[in-house]
């Protein structure tokens, strides 16, 4: 496509006490646009900085990108939220939402650029793969490496769990028609799976391109892992609660695994603030194993992920349905 058909573009990215990978990001998008000057045209960045306090706003303001860039500065709301505001000041036909965890593979940028377009509702997402050599457990790497392969065959994604907003783009109208993401998702989980319910039925395309590839490093850890399992919990219920057809895609009907037979056969689930201690007393032994193993066991995780994940989902599950599908009581 000639560089003057390319539609206006504005890069959003959400970044919360994030500045070492946010400039790794935008570093890794500065390359791509002096490698190909043409990309430049019509393309803005606008950084979104949902309380940051880390500097980030300095580094950024400091950086030359070669195109137009604002630093958006807002009290901490959520990655939801943060992503709002980078909606409502995009000025480009099309939006493109970056996380601050990526760094960009070769010819992320032209993919983006060269595939989305806003005279349909298509919206085009990009993988987002493990980076090589970055410690991860190995069943995780090959569940993203088969979900990678799994949409590259057919390019198109129709189901709300196979979405991702982290590397996604497409025409600004499209995500300003449905109103955005909800802001209500605040901390990790389904904020992104909400969005794509709507997405989907509205009867937009959701394209997925298997070039657009960013690298994740995710910046947390294996207590960050564990933690995180609390937001998890509250925003599935929540995402059920407002799209109640999604229940047995959230929560599939299958047998608990050992851990979560183990909390159902004790009543522990009885017990969330007690479960949420034990999860938070483990959180030193699974820093622990993570270190000694190289990240290849991850046993203590499953306990205390498990433990922080129940106890939170039984706090938000007034009716006890979802605590009863998760942990096979039903």
């Amino acid at each position: 496509m000639a560089a003057e058909a390319l539609a206006t573009m504005t890069v959003a990215i959400a970044s919360y006490q994030r500045r070492g990978p946010l400039e790794r990001l935008l570093r890794g998008l500065a390359a791509q646009l002096a490698g190909d000057p043409a990309l430049r045209q019509g393309l803005d960045v606008a950084v979104v900085l949902d309380g940051s306090t880390d500097g980030s706003q300095a580094m950024v303001e400091a950086l030359d990108l070669g195109v137009p860039t604002r630093v958006l500065w807002q009290a901490n709301q959520g990655l939801a939220a943060a992503r709002n505001a980078g909606l409502d000041a995009a000025t480009g036909e099309l939006i493109w939402f970056l996380d601050d965890d990526l760094v960009p593979a070769a010819g992320l940028l032209a993919a983006h650029r060269r595939a989305a377009a806003p005279r349909d509702r298509d919206v085009v997402v990009g993988p987002c793969l493990p980076a090589a050599g970055h410690r991860i457990h190995p069943l995780v790497r090959r569940f993203w490496e088969e979900r990678h392969a799994e949409l590259s065959a057919t390019r198109r994604i129709e189901r709300f769990d196979r979405f991702s907003a982290a590397n996604t783009s497409g025409p600004v109208s499209t995500f300003r028609d449905l109103g955005g993401f909800d802001p209500a998702f605040v901390g990790y989980g389904a904020e992104d799976y909400e969005l794509a319910v709507r997405l989907l039925r509205s009867g937009a395309v959701v394209r997925y391109e298997p070039d657009a590839v960013a690298w994740h490093i995710p910046p947390h850890g294996a207590v960050a892992m564990a933690t995180r399992q609390r937001d998890e919990a509250a925003n599935q219920i929540r995402l059920v609660q407002r799209h109640p057809e999604t229940f047995d895609d959230v929560f599939p009907p299958i047998p608990p695994n050992v851990v979560l037979e183990a909390i159902a056969r004790r009543g522990l689930h009885r017990r969330p603030r007690l479960l949420d201690a034990c999860a938070s007393a483990l959180l030193p032994l699974v820093a622990l194993e993570a270190r000694v193993s190289g990240g290849r066991r991850w046993r203590v995780l499953g306990v205390a992920s498990a433990a922080a994940y129940v106890s939170h989902l039984v706090r938000h599950d007034p009716d006890g349905r979802v605590t009863a599908r998760v942990l096979g009581l039903a």
